[in-house]
């Protein structure tokens, strides 16, 4: 018997745990959001309590490959304090986009990262403790950096 195939892509297995989570309710409570269960992902992860205006929204956790300076802590900072030019920066730059349409969204490409050009891929996912309210932000992002050509896919 053989392994189950580990899906490559960070995006794809955070959306795989949502969906997990989710069951067969609209969205999963942020309870549902089982860092044990990510394992080495929950590195490249967001937590985020949404607050209105969205840029008050509070970081929960994250993860430390996101955190910049490298290690620093995030936790309990606004989405407007965020460093600008870094992927977590950009990962939580369509935050309104997720409210707004109440689905998971993916975006990448390419942007700076403490003045690095990077390639990254991010997903935000809806999180509801009522179960219609979209009232936190579940997310990853992962990135490296990117190539001298032209030849740019994300990782």
């Amino acid at each position: 018997m053989h392994a189950p195939i580990r899906e490559k892509r960070l995006t794809m297995r955070a959306l795989g745990h949502w969906r997990d989570a989710q069951g067969e309710r609209p969205f999963p409570r942020l309870a549902d959001i089982d860092p044990a269960r990510l394992g080495d992902d929950w590195d490249y992860c967001l937590l985020l309590r949404l607050a209105a205006p969205v840029e008050r929204s509070r970081f929960l956790h994250v993860g430390r490959q996101l955190c910049v300076p490298a290690g620093s802590p995030f936790e309990g900072r606004c989405l407007e304090h965020c460093p600008q030019q870094t992927v977590l920066a950009q990962a939580t730059s369509y935050v309104s986009a997720v409210i707004n349409r109440r689905v998971p969204v993916s975006i990448g490409g390419t942007t700076l990262h403490e003045g690095v050009q990077v390639l990254y891929r991010s997903i935000l996912t809806p999180l509801s403790d009522d179960g219609t309210t979209i009232d936190a932000i579940f997310g990853a992002a992962n990135y490296r950096v990117a190539p001298a050509s032209d030849e740019r896919v994300p990782p």
